[in-house]
């Protein structure tokens, strides 16, 4: 009986685990949600996983994030409440795809561009910072 409990107990366990939120988005339009709810909530911990990390990129995550550490506690519980639209979603080739989305708070539509990078989607903000849109 015990061992019956303990197998139940261990298989669950491995269960669970199996489907943590560490699970990896497989394509470029579950990375571009997930980044744009992590980064909304400023979970930028988590949203960093989600970028490929080159110079542009690191460092221009790193003033966005300065930026928000700066906006009043409202503003950051407004973003936090927010939801956000899929405006459009575009993909460029099998690596690449741009969303254009906007969230329920700034009502603007914004762009990201999610690249496949080693077999894995990416956040890239060069599409963003170099692009004459």
């Amino acid at each position: 009986m015990i061992k019956n409990i303990f197998s139940i107990f261990l298989v669950s366990i491995i269960l669970i685990s199996c489907h943590s939120k560490n699970d990896k988005p497989t394509t470029a339009l579950d990375t571009g949600r997930l980044f744009i709810r992590t980064t909304l909530d400023g979970n930028f911990n988590d949203a960093e996983d989600l970028l490929f990390k080159d110079t542009v990129n690191v460092e221009t995550y790193d003033s966005y994030i300065a930026f928000y550490k700066r906006l009043p506690n409202d503003t950051k519980d407004n973003y936090k409440a927010s939801d956000y639209t899929i405006n459009k979603y575009t993909d460029l080739n099998d690596s690449t795809a741009v969303i254009n989305y906007s969230n329920s708070y700034m009502n603007k539509p914004m762009e990201i561009k999610v690249v496949r990078v080693n077999g894995q989607w990416k956040i890239d903000f060069k599409y963003t910072t170099t692009s004459s849109n």
